[in-house]
């Protein structure tokens, strides 16, 4: 009786072990920042690992957010003893990927491998409005500061003009406080340092979008003569769908790729002539 439970136990442990090396996952590295890829591997014995449902390759939106991406899977392989996937997320949190497959035995199991996702901006990275050049007149940009000035200056002494010309035409005085249209300067501003960052090629992705960004949205607000600096990203877009004339298929892949770019890695870069092509798309499609 006493060997019959011995090897009972035997046999037990002989099982669980069995069963522990059946199957492993893991990612590399398990922490990572939005947009930055991590490698997910799944080993297993021969037979342990059946019917595997693997995500395919391409873009999967957030469940939460549909109009926003999750994830995406750029590598898929798959051999007689792993699984293996190249994944970028584009949202903070701890995350498990639709994974499933069938064992030996016939029981479905998900895949619990978790990956942690952490913000991209760090305390020195800044919004658009931060990273605009500073006022000065030294190199190049002195230049362009000098042609801005001049600019409102035009602007402001022309407006003086037009309530010159109207009060000299009404009987009655009129009280008046004249400034320059602040969206110019705004718009003009961004044009600059979008001018600049293209000088460059390759551009750096992250800046040239969070710039192209604050230009969009200084453009909806002169457009549409309404303030949308408290505007979210998506409450934007929205905006503009409602009020331009867009295709939505391409619209939106264009929120989708601002959103995304904003927060890629420092190293990503876009070629000077796809900045040409997004500047004259959004100039193009906000001419109303």
């Amino acid at each position: 009786m006493r060997r019959l439970c011995i090897g009972t136990f035997l046999s037990c442990c002989i099982f669980f072990v069995s069963t522990l090396e059946a199957f492993t996952e893991e990612w590399a590295p398990n922490a990572v920042r939005i947009g930055q890829k991590a490698v997910y591997v799944l080993e297993f014995s021969e037979g342990e690992v059946l019917s595997p449902e693997t995500p395919s390759l391409g873009m999967y939106p957030d469940p939460d957010s549909p109009d926003l991406p999750l994830f995406e899977v750029f590598v898929s392989d798959q051999d007689a003893g792993r699984i293996r996937l190249e994944v970028a997320y584009y949202s903070v949190g701890t995350f498990v990927l639709p994974l499933n497959w069938t064992d030996s035995k016939g029981a479905k199991i998900v895949s619990k491998a978790t990956l942690k996702v952490e913000s991209s901006l760090q305390e020195k990275d800044k919004s658009p409005e931060d990273i605009l050049p500073p006022d000065t007149f030294s190199g190049p940009y002195g230049w362009r500061l000098a042609g801005l000035i001049a600019g409102s200056t035009a602007l402001l002494l022309g407006a003086l003009y037009a309530y010159y010309l109207h009060r000299t035409r009404s009987k009655v005085p009129l009280d008046a406080i004249l400034q320059a249209d602040p969206w110019i300067t705004k718009i003009l501003r961004y044009e600059s340092m979008l001018s600049e960052l293209m000088e460059n090629d390759p551009i750096s992705a992250r800046e040239f979008y969070r710039c192209l960004s604050g230009w969009i949205r200084e453009a909806v607000s002169q457009k549409l003569s309404v303030p949308t600096a408290h505007l979210t990203e998506s409450e934007l877009f929205s905006r503009i769908y409602d009020s331009f004339p867009l295709n939505g298929d391409e619209a939106l892949a264009w929120e989708i790729l601002l959103k995304k770019a904003q927060y890629s890695p420092e190293e990503s870069i876009v070629s000077k002539e796809e900045a040409i092509v997004a500047l004259d798309f959004w100039k193009e499609a906000l001419r109303k």
